[in-house]
């Protein structure tokens, strides 16, 4: 859905490429990308680049969850209902890091939205 909805905004979906470099003098003004290929189940890069204009870049940094025995998991995710909520009272989640989201910022800027949705109800007394 979120790839589709992007699509009709105008926006470019870009499959096996990752990043290579970012250029710019002080500000960017454009990010260098290679191809991959899949080999030996892995993606390598095959030293083909295209660029992209930028001039802002967002980065996904990718952590390690550790939770102390706190929050109940769903393998390595937190375990959440349809709205955020964890096993425990007053925590919620979203985003790659909870049970239901998957990579895409889009998804978990939509998650963010509807855990906000709840924590609003659940502070003024509803559910």
């Amino acid at each position: 859905y979120e790839q589709d909805l992007a699509a009709k905004h105008g926006v470019k979906l870009m499959f096996n490429v990752q990043p290579k470099t970012i250029h710019g003098n002080g500000a960017v003004n454009m990010l260098e990308l290679e191809y991959t290929a899949q080999k030996n189940g892995k993606l390598e890069p095959t030293g083909e680049t295209l660029r992209v204009a930028a001039d802002q870049i967002f980065t996904a940094i990718g952590q390690t969850l550790e939770t102390s025995g706190s929050l109940v998991l769903e393998g390595r995710k937190i375990a959440v209902n349809g709205v955020g909520r964890t096993s425990r009272d007053g925590v919620w989640a979203g985003g790659d890091c909870a049970s239901s989201g998957d990579d895409l910022t889009v998804t978990a800027v939509a998650e963010g939205r509807d855990a906000a949705m709840d924590i609003h109800t659940t502070f003024m007394g509803g559910a």
